[in-house]
């Protein structure tokens, strides 16, 4: 690993050595921000809020959005989709390693969320032991969450509500003024001794834009709590990204985006399951994913012409050569062209049409199958303030869903999805909210490593679902609160050849207060999931959803201004739960895990970052709560990580 090391050091000196020998030459000229009495203004730290980008925010429909800017990523520094989530108990990441994470919002499986990346669309169900959206996060600008009820311009699919991420742009890289810059990344974490390394570049010029990425991480198997090394667990994956962007003098924004990840590693043999009946055994699992993206508009809204149009492919593909030689494949072409028409005093509607085509492809050296789906849909959403505190979005869609099984089978359905909002500001910083919506999803494709299961489609009916939810929330002085309930249903929801209906049903709050240079702040949530046999247990509950009972997130931070220092701690908690002890099950047992880190970027040297974290400090053996099979006496689960110690160094230009 000594080797493995002074390469890593080689690499990431290597790419920035021409502009740190600049940033050193400017370093006495660094800029930072100044008072008229010439004192230093530092940024104030967010709790949480829009990321900037949302043209709608502030409606009533994203009143119990959850938003992660780009600020709380760069203070988090997320190496996964859990990371990326922490914070927000009502959002679980179960899985253990990238490779295997799935994201649960509110217990439901993101499968039955409407899935953008750059406005493409994803749900790219490929293998229920492996992840729907193998991601990136180093890269996201923002991720916002619509837990439950989604507007109809959240695009098709919007069963159990959406997710929405978005990558960075050129503007969001570039320090003091430039048009050019660059940065590199070395990671070193002691748990698994993984070394990362990231380097990007980029620049703008009279509107154009460029940036091109490239991550890199490589380890071995880390161990959990107890001391025990997990099989398969090793980080080993790379990932690129390229963006190219022309913005007009008028806003208007042409853009082109790639991504890819591809993991090619030995994994367990059911990649989000440690092992079975004591037994870790272990195959390899090559893995990739494609997102490519063009998107044309702009980011505010002006009059009653703003048009929009978003085209791209998304793509996962599992290449399994044990013990069949298997490749299972999904892929999504998305389009959609929709205009705003701002009628001024946070008057809006949009009206659009979107068109998708869905493919899972499986093939081995015996054997190949197929399901086709295609979807085009025309959506009209109003968003309206017909009084000062008063807030109302509704829409609704209408969809023509055809989809192909795997013996040429035909079935053409169509339907209409309504949806309603509303938010009342009792006196300041005092509202209450509310929201409804009916979803019609049509047929969806089966995971493609189930084809060779012989189905006769002719009793399969199109999915829908409905959503309650009614919220309160409180805002004085810094100090926040906030609580909601809701209540998910789904019909006739596709299981094979057949169809279940199963419902997700709690609560969630949350409280905290940011002192401008510092924040506390805690939520919980209490999840319950039903299914219409009313046997609940982890099997039974694939792709659909997780059983995580009551979770608690919390995390603290400050920075000390004279410095230039942020400490913080996180805590990770999930109490006992008992929803599968009807199935004849025991009891889940709880854990609570507690982080802390330390973060280092002196202003006269703004082209530096030191970051140390100390991670599960307490060396607790856990399984996050909605990761496969804690009810089953056979089943190991995928353990996270033990006791870990990570130091990560970021220089800029």
């Amino acid at each position: 690993m000594l080797d493995r090391g002074r390469l890593s050091l080689l690499f990431t000196g290597t790419i920035l050595q021409t502009a740190l020998l600049a940033a050193g030459a400017l370093a006495q000229d660094a800029v930072t921000a100044q008072g008229a009495g010439g004192e230093t203004l530092l940024d104030t730290i967010v709790v949480s809020g829009g990321p900037g980008t949302d043209k709608h925010e502030g409606a009533a429909d994203r009143a119990q959005a959850v938003y992660i800017s780009r600020s709380e990523l760069e203070r988090t520094d997320p190496q996964s989709l859990r990371d990326v989530f922490a914070g927000n108990a009502s959002i679980s990441v179960g899985g253990g390693i990238p490779i295997a994470q799935k994201v649960f919002v509110n217990g439901i499986d993101e499968n039955n969320l409407a899935v953008t990346i750059d406005g493409v669309q994803q749900g790219n169900r490929v293998f229920h032991h492996t992840s729907t959206n193998y991601i990136d996060p180093s890269l996201l600008k923002a991720v916002r969450v619509d837990p439950g009820v989604a507007t109809a311009d959240a695009g098709f699919g919007a069963l159990g509500g959406s997710i929405v991420y978005e990558t960075v742009d050129v503007q969001d890289l570039l320090i003091n003024g430039r048009d050019f810059g660059a940065f590199g990344t070395f990671s070193f974490e002691t748990n698994g001794e993984t070394f990362t390394e990231s380097a990007a570049a980029y620049g703008r010029h009279e509107g154009f834009e460029l940036l091109g990425y490239a991550k890199f991480a490589n380890g071995d198997d880390y161990e959990d709590g107890d001391g025990w090394q997990v099989p398969g667990s090793a980080a080993q994956f790379y990932s690129l990204l390229g963006k190219a962007a022309y913005e007009t003098e008028t806003g208007y924004r042409f853009e082109l985006t790639g991504q890819q990840v591809v993991d090619d590693a030995l994994r367990p043999y059911r990649a989000n399951i440690g092992g079975l009946d004591g037994v870790s055994e272990l195959r390899v699992y090559d893995t990739t994913r494609r997102n490519v993206s063009f998107n044309f508009g702009r980011e505010t809204t002006e009059g009653l012409w703003n048009p929009a149009f978003v085209a791209g492919y998304s793509e996962n593909d599992f290449k399994i050569p044990e013990p069949y030689g298997s490749e299972g494949s999904g892929g999504t072409f998305t389009a959609k062209a929709e205009n705003v028409f701002d009628f001024g005093n946070e008057n809006t509607l949009t009206a659009g049409v979107d068109f998708l085509a869905q493919n899972g492809d499986y093939y081995d050296p015996a054997e190949a199958y197929s399901e086709n789906v295609s979807n085009i849909g025309a959506y009209a959403q109003a968003r309206l303030t017909p009084m000062e505190r008063i807030s109302l979005s509704f829409g609704g869609r209408a969809d023509g869903n055809f989809f192909e099984g795997k013996d040429g089978t035909r079935l053409d359905n169509y339907g209409l999805s309504g949806n309603a909002f509303a938010e009342v500001a009792i006196i300041d910083g005092l509202s209450v909210n509310g929201g409804y919506s009916n979803v019609f999803g049509g047929i969806d494709l089966e995971e493609t490593f189930e084809f060779w299961r012989p189905w006769d489609y002719d009793n399969l009916e199109p999915v829908r679902s409905e959503n309650l939810t009614g919220g309160v929330k409180y805002e004085y002085a810094g100090w926040f609160t906030e609580g909601n309930l809701f209540n998910t249903r789904f019909w006739n929801y596709r299981d094979g050849d057949g169809n279940i209906d199963f419902s997700s049903w709690g609560f969630n709050l949350a409280a905290g207060y940011n002192w401008g240079n510092g924040f506390a702040k805690v939520s919980y949530a209490d999840t319950r999931l039903s299914l219409s046999d009313g046997y609940l247990e982890s099997y039974s509950l694939i792709n659909i959803g997780a059983g995580v009972g009551q979770t608690i997130s919390g995390e603290v931070a400050h920075t000390i201004d004279r410095i230039d220092l942020t400490l913080g701690a996180t805590l990770d908690v999930a109490l006992e739960y008992d929803g599968f002890v009807s199935a004849g099950y025991g009891k889940i047992d709880p854990y609570a895990v507690v982080s802390a880190y330390a973060e280092y970027k002196p202003k006269q040297a703004d082209f530096l970052t030191i970051r140390f974290e100390a991670n599960n400090i307490f060396d607790e053996t856990y399984a996050d709560r909605a990761t496969y099979g804690a009810e089953y006496d056979s089943v190991t689960q995928l353990y996270e990580p033990g006791r870990s110690f990570r130091l990560m160094a970021k220089l800029r230009y």
